[in-house]
């Protein structure tokens, strides 16, 4: 699917494959990534993390105005990450603890986050220090940092979801939560964790978005959530819980920025962008919900008659 919109973008609107349309879409396409991969993990758990963009706006808005307040970026970096586990970690407990649905407890602790920003920063945006904003725009190897970072985080989740204890253990609880807690699994730790570990996550998108943007508004992370469902889905993550795909959240999440871009690039309105995503979802979720298999062998033996 990927492949094929890039080959469309070419015949529809070569320009957003020029050397500096990709330059503007791989660092978004990072960001986008990174806070995708979060949000696979809570998918993975079977739940669904609506408190991405508050942890997003939060992130970007401390590591800016501390650091300049302070004069110090790297208590600045651990304040947020510290902010980011306990937001995580009350999420999992909320939802563990009290059986409430990840819907309710995350929605909510989005409102929290939210509020929290817009005091935190009086509502008036601070500008990033330029070590921060040097690090997000620069380039290694003609990569931007962005990506790098979201490349790293890619693998690091693949072995930790595949090839380790906690990651068997995310999916055994997302698969069947009662079976994992008979078999002896605290599921409750497993799910703190997970939500701890999607909150950094989102954390580390904002303060990366923040130095892209240089001056982070108070609604940073807003419109990261639907993309960041999308991307997940679209990557061959299954909402039902389970196994969960981190290589196909980070493609989805390129698929997705070329989309966006596309669209733009056409003239549509902002809105349409909803609409597209929106319609992502959907065709994804319906897609899952088939047995690709028998239909394939459906078709073959309608051929064969």
């Amino acid at each position: 699917m990927t492949i094929a919109l890039f080959v469309l973008s070419w015949f529809l609107a070569p320009g957003t494959l020029s050397g500096s349309a990709i330059d503007s879409l791989l660092p978004y396409a990072g960001i986008l990534a990174i806070a995708a991969i979060g949000q696979t993990i809570v998918v993975m758990l079977k739940g669904i993390d609506l408190s991405l963009p508050g942890m997003m706006t939060l992130g970007a808005l401390v590591s800016s105005k501390y650091a300049n307040d302070h004069g110090s970026i790297l208590i600045a970096l651990v304040l947020v990450a510290v902010i980011a586990v306990v937001v995580g970690a009350v999420n999992g407990f909320v939802v563990s603890a009290f059986s409430v649905s990840p819907l309710v407890a995350t929605l909510a602790m989005n409102a929290v986050l939210l509020g929290a920003a817009l005091a935190y920063s009086g509502g008036t945006p601070t500008r990033v220090p330029d070590d921060v904003a040097r690090f997000s725009l620069e380039k290694s190897l003609g990569v931007s940092h962005t990506v790098w970072l979201a490349l790293l985080l890619m693998v690091v989740m693949m072995f930790a979801t595949g090839r380790t204890t906690w990651g068997r253990r995310i999916i055994s609880v997302g698969a069947n939560e009662r079976a994992a807690r008979v078999a002896g699994v605290r599921t409750s730790g497993i799910k703190i964790s997970g939500y701890s570990a999607a909150a950094l996550c989102y954390a580390g998108a904002g303060v990366l978005l923040a130095g892209y943007v240089s001056t982070p508004n108070t609604d940073a992370g807003n419109s990261y959530l639907l993309p960041a469902i999308a991307a997940v889905v679209v990557g061959g993550t299954a909402l039902t819980g389970g196994r969960g795909n981190i290589l196909g959240t980070a493609v989805g999440a390129l698929f997705l920025s070329q989309l966006t871009q596309l669209v733009f690039s056409l003239g549509a309105p902002s809105s349409t962008q909803y609409l597209v995503q929106a319609a992502v979802i959907a065709v994804a979720v319906a897609v899952q919900q088939q047995d690709v298999g028998r239909l394939i062998q459906t078709l073959r033996g309608k051929q064969s008659a």
